[in-house]
C-alpha cells in the first residue's frame, strides 16, 4: 500500500534531488514570501520515499514512470561516469517492474489529482 503525504516547505529539511545530478540533492529554497505556501509532495511506495519540491517534478516522475521500457542510461561526454547519474539513474532495482510500476504511477496520480 502507498502512502502519499505534503508537508511545508523547510530549506533545512527537504532536498530538490530531481533538478541536480549531486548524489544527495541540494537544499530547497524557501519561499521569497511568507504569504505564500510552498510545499514538499511525498509518496511512499514499496519502502522507498519520493520527495518533490514541485508538482512539476511529480508530472515528471510520473511520465518516466509510464514508459515500460526505458533507454540506456550513460550519457556521451562525462569521463566521471559515476557522478552524472540523473534523479531516476539512482532509483531502487526493481521499483520500474511489475505491480510495484503500477503502485508508484497510482501514487503520482493520487498527489496530482489531490494537490495539481
Amino acid at each position: 500500500m502507498s502512502n502519499i503525504w505534503r508537508e511545508s516547505a523547510d530549506p533545512a529539511k527537504h532536498r530538490d534531488f530531481m533538478s541536480t545530478r549531486n548524489e544527495g540533492g541540494v537544499p530547497i529554497e524557501g519561499p521569497r514570501d511568507n504569504l505564500i505556501e510552498q510545499w514538499v509532495y511525498f509518496a511512499q511506495v514499496a519502502d522507498f520515499t519520493f520527495e518533490f519540491v514541485t508538482l512539476e517534478q511529480v508530472a515528471e516522475c510520473r511520465r518516466y514512470f509510464m514508459q515500460p521500457v526505458h533507454h540506456s542510461t550513460r550519457e556521451q561526454g562525462h569521463s566521471n561516469e559515476h557522478c552524472w547519474h540523473a534523479w531516476y539513474c539512482k532509483l531502487p532495482d526493481g521499483l520500474n517492474k511489475g505491480r510495484t510500476r503500477v503502485k508508484v504511477i497510482k501514487a503520482l496520480n493520487a498527489i496530482l489529482t489531490k494537490w495539481g
